[in-house]
């Protein structure tokens, strides 16, 4: 598996093509996992703010 393309252009210097998209479903993942885990934390974990409604 290629994480980077690259070829070489007519000068003969090596040129970047692109990204594999093999390691696509795995950034999607852990991008989700990590919101997740920010919800839960936040849910059971992050003091909650009372706000006082008396002025």
């Amino acid at each position: 598996m290629e994480l980077f393309r690259i070829s070489r252009n007519v000068w003969g210097q090596e040129i970047l093509q692109g990204m594999s998209w093999d390691l696509l479903p795995v950034f999607f993942g852990a991008g989700a996992a990590f919101i997740i885990c920010h919800m839960i934390y936040r849910w059971l974990f992050a003091p909650k703010d009372e706000v006082d409604d008396e002025c």
